[in-house]
């Protein structure tokens, strides 16, 4: 049996665990060269870092915010709906996302302990200081606040990522058949197709700029953008005086941001101060775009 056949058996057989497919994804990812399917596969083993842009899939959850309330004489409510507009404006889209950082694993352990106590969510909890400085209802004072989501969120994690491994493999069987059997002198798929199959597959809805040239950045997430510019080669001073210039600009494509991305053209162009020669200037200020929303 094929490797590309292996993964897809433990992908599509119950009795496969996902780390398992994951491990065997892990070899094929070194043979076809390819580092952001060997680094998918390796955060979504081991866990993702706190400063990474999440997928789709782990980072755009929206949670329900609850709490557990005491009033006087001993009155007590639990698990008391929080409105979002006891929650300040600024930070209320951020109060209501809930990120899964954790390797499957873990998420797996998760689901296994819900099922056998039977719970049925997963919560994250707020600060005790941040809940004291919310009220609830009146003549009440908030004693714990957190955010939950369904475990089922859970499950559809793990879900999305058996079913986008599967599908990147089976992309690359059909570019070609004996991809993974072996290590071979050059990369057995063209690295640009790689790219391209792992961007629509793995990263799905990223902004599109010709064939074999896709932006992997979240809207917001600076995060996202910062590891984006870092794989196209731009020099981390130049990641630093973007961020700078957002920040100036307040995440908008003000004087500062288009003053930069102008500078990033002309070093593109000449592919001088550490931008990688395949960084295209078009992928960069498309990859800025992204991230501010505006296109």
């Amino acid at each position: 049996m094929s490797l590309l056949d292996d993964i897809q058996v433990a992908a599509t057989d119950p009795s496969h665990s996902l780390s398992d497919l994951l491990r065997k994804s892990q070899i094929l990812a070194f043979r076809l060269r390819h580092e952001p399917f060997r680094e998918w596969v390796a955060h979504e083993l081991n866990g993702y870092p706190d400063d990474a842009g999440l997928p789709d899939y782990r980072g755009s959850l929206r949670g329900e915010i609850k709490a557990d309330l005491a009033g006087m004489f001993g009155r007590a409510a639990k698990n008391v709906a929080v409105p979002l507009t006891n929650i300040p404006e600024e930070v209320r889209d951020r109060a209501v996302q809930f990120k899964f950082y954790q390797g499957v694993a873990m998420l797996e352990s998760l689901i296994g302990d819900a099922r056998r106590t039977g719970e049925t969510r997963v919560m994250s909890p707020f600060s005790a200081e941040l809940a004291a400085l919310t009220p609830v209802w009146q003549d009440y004072q908030t004693i714990s606040m957190w955010l939950e989501v369904p475990i089922a969120s859970v499950v559809g994690i793990l879900d999305q990522v058996r079913s986008r491994a599967l599908e990147f493999v089976l992309e690359i069987e059909t570019e070609n058949p004996e991809a993974g059997a072996t290590a071979t002198k050059d990369p057995p798929v063209p690295l640009a197709r790689a790219d391209a199959i792992f961007n629509t597959v793995i990263y799905g809805g990223q902004v599109a700029l010709g064939p074999g040239a896709t932006v992997s950045v979240t809207p917001g997430d600076l995060g996202s953008l910062m590891a984006y510019l870092d794989a196209q080669g731009v020099a981390k001073e130049d990641r630093a005086e973007l961020e700078a210039a957002l920040k100036a600009d307040k995440n908008r494509l003000g004087q500062r941001v288009k003053g930069w991305l102008g500078e990033m053209a002309v070093k593109t162009a000449s592919f001088g101060g550490g931008v990688a020669e395949n960084a295209a200037g078009g992928l960069i200020a498309a990859a800025v775009i992204r991230f501010l929303g505006v296109g």
